[in-house]
C-alpha cells in the first residue's frame, strides 16, 4: 500500500474503514500501524497521556470483524483499561494500572474497534479547557492558540487531527460537547443511565454520562448503536417541532428542511442544582481530597475547596430544585427538540484561567445534564431533547443536508 493510500485512512468514516478491513482489502494491522505513526508524529499536541502500540497491534493481529472492524479509537483516561495505565488526568494516579476494563470500552472492542491510546483530559474530568498541569495542555488542531475544550479535550483533538477515527468520552456538564465544538468535531451525550458508566471514575454520579465522539454524526450514531444494541434511526427533520433557545444561525435552514421552528424557553430551576453537582464531586473524592490536596493542580484545588464549602442546606435546596426541574421538563408538551449554540462564548485563548471561563462555556450544555436529556454537538450547533432517537435522527438529517443529500 502506498503512502498516499495510507493517508486516506485518516479521512475515512468508521463504517468505510471497517468495510475495507472486513473485505480484506486492507489489514487491521496496516490501519493501526498508520494511526500509531501519526500519533507519534503529533505527540507535541498532548492529545494522549498513554498510547498502547503493543496492545493495539496484538488486537489487530486477531483479524477483528464486526461493524467497527479495525477502527482505531481513543478513550478518555477516565475509563478503566486492564493492563493499560489509567491516570484520570491526574498526578495522583500516575502509575495506576487497572485489572479490568470498563463495559463501554469492551463493547467497542467486541464490535472490532482497536484501542490505540488513552486520551488526555482536564484533571479528574472537572474542567472545560483540557489545560492539564501534569500531562500538558491539549493543543487545538482546529484553532491553534485556543483551548481544545474539556474535559474530553484529548479525544476531540485526536479526532480533529486524524489520530483516531472514533472516541469515547464522559460528559457531566458538557465534557464531550464543549471540546467537540472547540475542535469542530461531533460529541453526543446520551440520556442519563443508558450507557454504562461502570468502571469509569465517577465525578458527579447524578450527572455523569458516557458518550461517543467522532468526525461525523453518522459515526457517532454508529458507535452509539454499538454501545446500546439499538439500530441507528433514519434521518428525520420534517415535521419535528424545534424550540430555539438561542439564535445559532441555522433556524431558516431547519425550516427549509421541514422542521417547525419557534422560539422557546426551558424551565428554570428555582434553586441551584450546581450545589448537588459540587457536593457529589466532593464526596467522590473524599478518599483523596483534601488529604492529597498538594497533588491536585491549581484549578482543581480551587474547585474542590469550593465543593467542600457547600452547606447541607444548599445541597438539599439544590436537590429539590433539580427534582422539580426534571418534573417540569417531563411535562414539556410543545417541542421535540431544542436548538442552541454549543458554546456560551468564543473559544478562549490557551492561556486563559479555567475558572474564569467554565460557567460561560458550559452555559448551553450543562442544563441537559441537569435534565438528563440527550444532546449532540455538531461543532458549535447543539441539538437536544427528551428522546435520543429523535435527537440523532435530526442530527443525521442535518448532516445529510449539509453534505448535499435530500432528507426527510
Amino acid at each position: 500500500m502506498t503512502k498516499a493510500e495510507r493517508c486516506e485512512f485518516f479521512e475515512l468514516s468508521a463504517g468505510a474503514l471497517a468495510a475495507l478491513v472486513r473485505d480484506g482489502r486492507v489489514s487491521a494491522a496496516e490501519v493501526v500501524e498508520t494511526f500509531l505513526q501519526r500519533i507519534e508524529a503529533r505527540a507535541a499536541g498532548n492529545a494522549f497521556i498513554t498510547t498502547c502500540p503493543e496492545y493495539a497491534l496484538g488486537r489487530a493481529a486477531q483479524k477483528p470483524t464486526g461493524p467497527l472492524a479495525g477502527v482505531p479509537f481513543a478513550v478518555k483516561d477516565m475509563f478503566f483499561t486492564a493492563g493499560i495505565r489509567t491516570t484520570y488526568g491526574s498526578a495522583l494516579f500516575r502509575d495506576h494500572v487497572p485489572t479490568r476494563t470498563a463495559p463501554a470500552v469492551l463493547a467497542l472492542e467486541r464490535a472490532g474497534a482497536i484501542l490505540v491510546g488513552k486520551a488526555n483530559q482536564h484533571e479528574f474530568a472537572w474542567g472545560v479547557t483540557s489545560q492539564n498541569p501534569h500531562w500538558g495542555t491539549v493543543a487545538n488542531p482546529a484553532r491553534p492558540g485556543r483551548v481544545a475544550g474539556g474535559s474530553s479535550g484529548g479525544n476531540a483533538a485526536a479526532l480533529a487531527d486524524g489520530m483516531c477515527t472514533i472516541g469515547l468520552g464522559t460528559d457531566t456538564g458538557g465534557s464531550v460537547r464543549i471540546p467537540a465544538a472547540c475542535c469542530d468535531v461531533i460529541g453526543f451525550k446520551p440520556p442519563f443511565d443508558v450507557v454504562s458508566t461502570r468502571d469509569t471514575l465517577p465525578l458527579a454520579p447524578s450527572f455523569d454520562t458516557v458518550g461517543p465522539m467522532a468526525r461525523s454524526v453518522r459515526d457517532c450514531a454508529l458507535v452509539y448503536s454499538v454501545l446500546t444494541g439499538r439500530p441507528v434511526p433514519p434521518p428525520r427533520l420534517a415535521g419535528v417541532r424545534i424550540g430555539v433557545l438561542a439564535p445559532s444561525g441555522v433556524e431558516d435552514a431547519l425550516s427549509r428542511l421541514g422542521a417547525i421552528v419557534e422560539e422557546a424557553r426551558l424551565p428554570e430551576p428555582e434553586g441551584d442544582p450546581t450545589a448537588v453537582f459540587m457536593t457529589e464531586c466532593a464526596v467522590t473524592h473524599l478518599p483523596w481530597y483534601p488529604r492529597c490536596r498538594d497533588q491536585y493542580g491549581p484549578d482543581a484545588q480551587v474547585k474542590w475547596d469550593a465543593a467542600h464549602r457547600v452547606t447541607a442546606v444548599e445541597y438539599h435546596r439544590g436537590l429539590a430544585a433539580l427534582r422539580e426541574l426534571r418534573r417540569q421538563a417531563r411535562a414539556e408538551p410543545d417541542f421535540d427538540l431544542f436548538v442552541s449554540p454549543t458554546l456560551g462564548m468564543d473559544v478562549p485563548p490557551v492561556e486563559c484561567w479555567e475558572p474564569d471561563v467554565r460557567a460561560a462555556l458550559a452555559h448551553y450544555t450543562r442544563r441537559f445534564n441537569f435534565l438528563g436529556w440527550p444532546a449532540i454537538a455538531i461543532g458549535n450547533l447543539q441539538l437536544a431533547g427528551p428522546d435520543d432517537r429523535t435527537v440523532l435522527a435530526a442530527a443525521l438529517a442535518w448532516e445529510q443536508a449539509q453534505n448535499g443529500h435530500t432528507v426527510g
